[in-house]
């Protein structure tokens, strides 16, 4: 694998992540700009006509005291902003209101502490931050001519509500200029971005690191092999030597040759072990490091859609109460009709109340108001009452809405002649108005319960909410708070995720991208795993097979030149015959080394003839039979196959690296059966044998090279050793005869191996 490609391949991927997360920001920006935008405006208005309305009610009148009138000329009234928005007209009458109180009532302006106090609670209730400045100029100049604190007239996270007249004919007006801090609204979204960022930056840093350390693990692996063919190579000389004196009794030339074999072997060895302890370290920290950041970008990923979720859901929640509250407001104005019809205060039957008090000024309205309408020029018509400054709820508590409400339903229970009570279904059609108006899911529903057993009552929609289900506050129907009303708002996963797709949609590719790199890390592990492991079979098959044969060797020469074995002729004749089988055992390594080299230059000559199976196999089986340590039964099966064209030494060596392989990889008792068969144009050679099996996850790569299957280390032996160049001896042996070599295996039961050699005509 070439880091260059991956190290693009992740660029570009993350590039396009980042890309795409930095749209779905912007957007978010946008998105809380007008938010914060629009909640400026809105609670700068409530706090404009609530300041208003403090005046009123500080006036030294008698509470009951009907002010004034308003007016709202028929032209503005259908205007199409008026129609849309309660709050425009209610700002307008404010403004109609502070320029009466300041001409008639001799009131003063209303001061810019007030206001600003009151935006300020209205603004941390919305969980909006920042600075709040109240300005006061003139329209016609722009000139300040009074502000609470020094301000930003413009910039970033600078915003500026729309203007209210306290004085509209001498173009008096104030607005509200809010700076917010740095990136406020995205702050948390920014830092859970660059913490991601970072560590999937982390992660491909890693990965890139571990590609190299691989790539150099597969150098240093090449340069061993190459090391291992070159020793090897060189060999076969001065083995052969080794064997030809041995007759001679040549100990002493025998034991220098060994020494320098040996030299060259544990050179070979040293300069193994040195590279695998230099990569144990970086092995470790590689391993550790890409984990340790794909763990933290998994967590990040799911804390990120986690505040996003309750972010939203916490936004959801504030505009469906405010919609129950609008309805809840709107349900007591249907009451407080009812409730004037009933006692009779038209504003035609005013003059006939005997429980309001109206004053000069509105008497002086009232008769022009009547010419006014003669001529209806005038469409619609507020009235003004002071109602001095009790409060039935906590004002700080609870919404503009909820406390009018609540102020409305006061007035109802206490001077109402006859109970006007709450209706469920009108309430109801109105909340499912308000969300369809503020797009919010209209499947919903009001509940109507006690207090504090929540026995339900009557209910419309869903009566038993879910986990999911979203609940407002409660409102008391009553002034014992025993009764109480809430909304529930159903499917509001759907509509919050729907809501942020555009954040949604990058998170869901990073958490992909983070799923790729686990699984690509794991495949890493895995690589470097077996890597390390080939180190160390490899080293241990060197020492195994060729210092092990070479020490063998040594030991055997240096006993028998220093003479101590001159009087036992028998133990004698045996530590020649353990040396001559190692050095055998050497030649054929050394051959098997050459012949593959040989292979892969495609500078292999075979002497293709028809060799005889019978003798071959029977040579072959008796001598194995001669050397094992265990309990071995061959059955051999000729059907019409007694010859195949091959090359006689190239044969001989397939087979006994078979069955030495039958043998080595079994149990105690081994069954080996030998078929020879003609099948399709092919001369067939099966040798299946009862031993350990191949996993089936080996069976693909136990022919490459240097490959040993994991039934190695569970022979009957302990392990057994090699350098797992046997069966892709066997593969290039019979791709050089045109044939091939196939394997069928059941771990623990059997295995199968089928030699097919074409026929020749």
């Amino acid at each position: 694998m070439k880091v260059r490609i991956l190290v693009s391949f992740s660029i570009v991927v993350l590039l396009l992540i980042f890309l795409l997360q930095g749209v779905g920001i912007y957007r978010a920006y946008c998105d809380h700009v007008k938010e914060t935008q629009a909640i400026l405006d809105d609670c700068f208005e409530q706090s404009f006509v609530e300041g208003i309305g403090g005046q009123v009610n500080s006036l030294p009148l008698a509470v009951g005291t009907v002010t004034h009138m308003n007016f709202m000329p028929y032209s503005m009234y259908l205007s199409k902003k008026m129609k849309e928005s309660k709050n425009e007209m209610t700002l307008y009458f404010a403004q109609q209101t502070s320029v009466i109180l300041q001409k008639v009532y001799h009131a003063e302006e209303l001061p810019l502490v007030t206001l600003d106090t009151l935006l300020t609670c209205k603004l941390q209730k919305k969980s909006v931050e920042g600075k709040i400045t109240i300005r006061k100029f003139k329209t016609e100049t722009g000139e300040d001519l009074e502000f609470t604190q020094p301000y930003a007239s413009a910039g970033i996270g600078v915003f500026t509500s729309r203007r209210a007249f306290i004085n509209k004919e001498k173009g008096i007006a104030v607005e509200a200029v809010l700076q917010t801090p740095f990136l406020w609204g995205i702050r948390k979204i920014l830092l859970l971005f660059l913490g991601t960022s970072l560590a999937l930056g982390i992660v491909v840093f890693a990965f890139v690191k571990q590609i190299r350390s691989i790539n150099f693990q597969h150098h240093n692996i090449e340069e061993q092999r190459n090391s291992f063919y070159t020793l090897a190579e060189r060999m076969k000389s001065p083995v052969t030597d080794l064997l030809s004196d041995i007759p001679g009794s040549e100990w002493s030339r025998i034991e220098e040759q060994s020494v320098r074999l040996l030299n060259g072997t544990e050179q070979t060895l040293l300069k193994a072990k040195l590279e695998a302890q230099k990569e144990k370290k970086k092995y470790f920290s590689l391993k550790v490091l890409p984990l340790i950041a794909l763990l933290s970008a998994l967590v990040l990923l799911l804390i990120w859609t986690g505040y996003l979720y309750q972010d939203n859901r916490k936004k959801m929640a504030q505009v469906v109460n405010d919609c129950f509250d609008n309805m809840f407001y709107n349900e007591t104005i249907r009451r407080m009709k009812l409730y004037r019809q009933i006692n009779g205060y038209y504003l035609e039957k005013a003059e006939k109340s005997d429980t309001m008090i109206f004053s000069p000024y509105y008497e002086r309205q009232r008769l022009a108001l009547n010419a006014f309408m003669r001529e209806k020029k005038i469409a619609l018509v507020a009235t003004h009452v002071h109602v001095g400054t009790e409060d039935i709820r906590e004002k700080s508590e609870i919404s503009d809405n909820a406390y009018y409400g609540y102020n409305n339903q006061n007035a109802i229970d206490t001077y109402s002649k006859v109970p006007i009570p709450f209706s469920l279904h009108y309430a109801d059609s109105l909340f499912i108005q308000f969300l369809e108006e503020h797009r919010m899911p209209t499947d919903a529903g009001i509940r109507m319960c006690r207090y504090p057993s929540e026995e339900l009552m009557i209910y419309t929609g869903n009566p038993f909410p879910g986990i999911l289900d979203l609940r407002t506050n409660m409102i008391a129907l009553n002034k014992d708070s025993t009764v109480f009303i809430e909304g529930v708002v159903s499917s509001t996963t759907k509509h919050i995720f729907s809501s942020i797709w555009y954040l949604l949609v990058p998170l869901g590719i990073l958490f992909l991208f983070v799923c790729v790199c686990v699984i690509f890390q794991i495949h890493l592990l895995y690589m470097q795993y077996r890597l390390k492991q080939f180190q160390k079979d490899f080293t241990y098959a060197m020492v195994h097979d060729m210092k092990s044969p070479l020490n063998s060797i040594l030991m055997g020469a240096h006993s028998l030149a220093s003479g101590k074995l001159a009087n036992k002729p028998e133990k004698e004749q045996k530590y020649k015959q353990v040396m001559t089988e190692e050095c055998e055992h050497l030649l054929a390594l050394s051959d098997r080394v050459l012949l593959l080299t040989q292979l892969d230059k495609g500078h292999l000559q075979l002497n293709i003839e028809e060799v005889p199976l019978c003798p071959l196999i029977d040579d072959l089986t008796a001598k194995i039979l001669l050397k094992a340590g265990k309990k071995i039964e061959f059955n051999t099966l000729y059907h019409r196959c007694e010859t195949v064209y091959a090359d006689a030494f190239c044969l001989r060596e397939v087979l006994s690296n078979l069955l030495d392989n039958a043998i080595k990889y079994s149990r105690d008792e081994v069954k080996i059966d030998i078929i020879c068969e003609s099948e399709k144009g092919f001369s067939k050679i099966k040798i299946c044998d009862n031993g350990l099996g191949i996993p089936v996850k080996d069976l693909a790569r136990i022919f490459n090279r240097f490959e040993r299957s994991v039934a190695a280390a569970r022979s009957s032996k302990g392990g057994a050793t090699g350098f797992g160049l046997g069966l892709n001896y066997v593969q290039q042996v019979m791709l050089a005869h045109e044939g091939r070599v196939e394997v069928e295996s059941e771990e623990g039961r059997f295995s199968e191996f089928t030699l097919y050699f074409p026929v020749r005509e």
